[in-house]
């Protein structure tokens, strides 16, 4: 699994497993320079590197306005939602790394200490990053050869299911069924112009699409009209976000009670044999839209 839900929030795995990595090396540098060196020098190096994390988080957060400024500008909701990605990684490592290092020797903790504290952190980031790589790895492998011995598929919308095939129109007023896109991966992507996360998910969907045409990849984003207070507002939504994935409108509430799209947005990855491998409640940015294609057939 790329992806960890809790509630309505989808956290990628690897930024949940640096987190809990980050926790893991702070504490354990803390314990390690307590036994090591005496006095007060300890709980220094500790709030150094809380206010180090602290720094970085926000150059995290900040570095999407950096990266993706018209997303930014059309959707500033986005900064509440997203993070600048590995890119924006990068940048706040930067930003962290000077920061120690600068700060570290105005509060006199010794320049060898402060080369070991930076060798161990990133000598356990890369430990890190190698495991998740070959835990993916593996999880992609085993996946591949399970979707080869089924030799029928239950239809349903749990991760395995065949997706439940429909019919919508589209906002041109045109029959499109789900079945349409078999051979291509799709998001199946269940929306509402009202909802704060939809709109900050949109300009990364849009950038998303731009970017993948003649790849065989599909947006379906199924509005749910029966929750719209104004049906029409759907296409003037359409057009001032500049989308050109189909968005077809669920004016019976049928698609959205058999997706149960409960939460929004809510979102299914279907590889192009029609079967479901993920589903993700809660916004996506592009760089998980990406890694979640990527990892399917």
């Amino acid at each position: 699994m790329h992806v960890i839900q809790i509630g309505s929030l989808s956290i990628s795995l690897k930024w949940l497993l640096l987190g809990v990595g980050i926790l893991i090396v702070l504490f354990f540098i803390k314990f390690w320079v307590k036994k090591t060196y005496e006095g007060e020098l300890h709980k220094k190096v500790f709030d150094l590197l809380v206010n180090t994390l602290i720094l970085g988080f926000f150059i995290w957060k900040g570095s999407l306005i950096v990266l993706e400024p018209s997303i930014v500008m059309n959707s500033p909701l986005s900064l509440l939602y997203f993070t600048g990605g590995s890119k924006g990684l990068i940048l706040a490592m930067i930003g962290s790394i000077i920061y120690f290092i600068l700060k570290g020797r105005k509060i006199n903790i010794p320049n060898p200490l402060i080369k070991k504290i930076l060798a161990v952190t990133a000598l356990s980031g890369l430990i890190g990053w190698t495991m998740y790589d070959f835990a993916t790895s593996i999880e992609k492998t085993v996946k591949e050869g399970e979707s080869k011995l089924k030799s029928s598929v239950e239809i349903g919308i749990k991760e395995g299911n065949k997706a439940p095939d429909f019919q919508l129109k589209n906002i041109e007023g045109q029959n499109v069924r789900l079945s349409d896109f078999k051979g291509k991966k799709v998001i199946l992507n269940l929306w509402a112009t009202w909802c704060p996360p939809c709109k900050a998910e949109m300009p990364h969907m849009k950038d998303f699409y731009q970017k993948q045409k003649g790849k065989d990849v599909e947006i379906v984003a199924v509005n749910l009209t029966t929750s719209e207070k104004n049906p029409e507002s759907v296409e003037q939504f359409v057009k001032d976000y500049g989308l050109t994935f189909p968005v077809l409108l669920d004016e019976n509430g049928e698609i959205g009670d058999v997706y149960q799209a409960i939460t929004i947005p809510t979102s299914y990855f279907i590889d192009t044999n029609g079967i479901i491998h993920e589903r993700i409640v809660g916004p996506m940015d592009k760089e998980m839209m990406t890694d979640l294609i990527n990892s399917m057939n």
